[in-house]
C-alpha cells in the first residue's frame, strides 16, 4: 500500500471516529432530554428543530434518533413522524417485571465494590429528601436522584451488558412513572434500605432490598393495569 493510499485510510479512519463520537454525544443529549421532560411522552419530534437547538447537521440526528428508536425511546410512525415514546399501563407493568429481575442483580454487584464513603453520601441525601415536602420542585429532585441511583448501581456493578440493558429500561421508567409510582413516604424508606445494606457490602440483603422496592411498586402498576382494562373505552 502507498503511503498517500495509508494517509487516505487514516483520515477515514479519524473521520468515522470522530463521526461515532458525535453520535454519541447526540444520543447522550437527547436521552437527558427524555429524561428531564423537555421532550415529553407522546410529542412529536421536528428533525429540523432538534438539529437546530442541538447545533448539529441532520446525519448524526437521524443516527442518534435511529438508536433510541430501538432502545424503545422514539417511536417512528409512518407518514407521521418520529415521537416520543408513550407507555399504556400493561406496558409498564412489562417494563418493571424486567426490572424486578435486573435491578436486584445490579444492587448485588454493587455491594462488593462500593465504597464506604460513597454509600454515606448517598444515605445522606437519601435522608435529607426525607424531610423535604412534597412540593413540585422537591419532586423533580426526587426525580433526578432516583434515575442516578439505579444508574449509579449498575455502574458499581461493572458488568456492560447489565448496563447496557438497564438504560433504557430506568430511563423509561423515570420519564413514564416520574421516578416510581408509589408514593414518596414509601419509596424513600426503600432506598434507604438499600443504601443501609450497601454499606454492610452484603450483596444477598442489598439484592432484596432492592427487589422490596422493585416488587412493590410492580403490584401497585398491575392494579393500576387491571382497572384500565376494565374501563370504558371513550
Amino acid at each position: 500500500m502507498s503511503n498517500t493510499s495509508k494517509a487516505k485510510l487514516a483520515q477515514a479512519s479519524a473521520d468515522m471516529i470522530q463521526h461515532s463520537n458525535l453520535d454519541d454525544k447526540v444520543c447522550l443529549r437527547i436521552r437527558d432530554m427524555i429524561a428531564k421532560g423537555t421532550l415529553m411522552p407522546g410529542q412529536r419530534v421536528i428533525q429540523e428543530d432538534l438539529a437546530e437547538m442541538l447545533g448539529i447537521s441532520r446525519t448524526p440526528l437521524v443516527n442518534a434518533l435511529k438508536r433510541l428508536a430501538q432502545e424503545g425511546l422514539l417511536e417512528w410512525v409512518p407518514r407521521r413522524g418520529i415521537y416520543v415514546r408513550s407507555l399504556d399501563p400493561e406496558e409498564l407493568v412489562h417494563l418493571y417485571e424486567l426490572r424486578e429481575r435486573l435491578e436486584p442483580m445490579a444492587a448485588e454487584l454493587a455491594a462488593s465494590r462500593i465504597d464506604p464513603n460513597e454509600a454515606a453520601q448517598m444515605r445522606t441525601k437519601w435522608l435529607a429528601m426525607s424531610d423535604l415536602a412534597d412540593t413540585p420542585e422537591a419532586h423533580a429532585q426526587f426525580i433526578e436522584m432516583d434515575r442516578r441511583f439505579h444508574w449509579r448501581l449498575a455502574e458499581l456493578g461493572a458488568n456492560p451488558y447489565l448496563q447496557a440493558a438497564l438504560a433504557p429500561v430506568n430511563m423509561l421508567a423515570s420519564l413514564y412513572l416520574q421516578g416510581n409510582p408509589r408514593p414518596w413516604e414509601e419509596t424513600v424508606p426503600d432506598h434507604l434500605a438499600i443504601i443501609e445494606a450497601l454499606s454492610r457490602n452484603d450483596p444477598v440483603e442489598s439484592g432484596a432490598a432492592m427487589r422490596r422496592h422493585i416488587s412493590n411498586s410492580l403490584e401497585m402498576l398491575r392494579v393500576e393495569a387491571g382497572q384500565h382494562r376494565l374501563a370504558p373505552s371513550k
